[in-house]
């Protein structure tokens, strides 16, 4: 019985890593952590990438513990969260594509001094965090009832692939400047808009998802 739950877990844990990681996808998202805080010392950068990764974790774990319950008392559906996120998501990712070095650079001294209220937004949520990757936790919550030890082996196993995904994500961070430091500020630039471009197509993505939900 033992050996069944410790399989169990394991691959509930290992599916959740792998459901979540090509969505939070720290190697892409990394490169636009970088820039955002090339104006601030690489301890704060490191002291920042801690916070991000923690608040990820738990911002997930919520969500896995009662999101499924909040949405049904406000009657929202998943399909909506995702168009509404998916357009948020789009709104950054066209910014980003369309600033000027300027821009980016006066937006890295607004994080420089004020970066502790930029932590969970936008920096966890919705670029490390979105709504993408909410809407992928909302799935892995587990339906069996509560009272039975399948449906708590089944949450600790998603939580750990929540832990997973949250560890990857602070050692991206934290080793950023060791990834992408030699590319220097043009190559970062490069970088940066190509990771833009791809939030900006995982933003249409969740858009089209939550569209055909609600259609069908």
């Amino acid at each position: 019985m033992e050996d069944v739950m410790e399989r169990e877990f394991i691959n509930i844990a290992a599916f959740s890593f792998l459901a979540l990681f090509p969505i939070v996808n720290p190697p892409a998202m990394t490169p636009l952590f970088l820039d955002m805080t090339s104006d601030i010392t690489t301890t704060e950068r490191n002291r920042l990438a801690g916070k991000i990764s923690w608040y990820t974790l738990i911002l997930l774990l919520v969500v896995l513990l009662v999101g499924g319950w909040i949405l049904k008392l406000l009657d929202i559906s998943i399909h909506v969260i995702r168009i509404a996120g998916g357009i948020l998501l789009f709104n950054m990712a066209w910014q980003m594509m369309n600033s000027e070095p300027g821009d980016i650079n006066s937006k890295n001294n607004d994080f420089k001094t004020d970066s502790s209220s930029k932590v969970f937004f936008p920096m966890t949520m919705p670029i490390t965090a979105g709504p993408g990757t909410i809407a992928v936790t909302l799935s892995l919550i587990p339906t069996g009832s509560l009272l039975k030890l399948d449906t708590w082996v089944s949450f600790a196993g998603v939580a750990t692939g929540i832990a997973a995904v949250s560890l990857i994500v602070f050692v991206f961070y934290r080793y950023s400047g060791y990834f992408f430091g030699r590319l220097g500020k043009q190559g970062i630039q490069v970088v940066t808009k190509l990771s833009a471009f791809i939030l900006l197509a995982i933003g249409v993505e969740i858009i089209w998802k939550g569209y055909k939900g609600l259609i069908s």
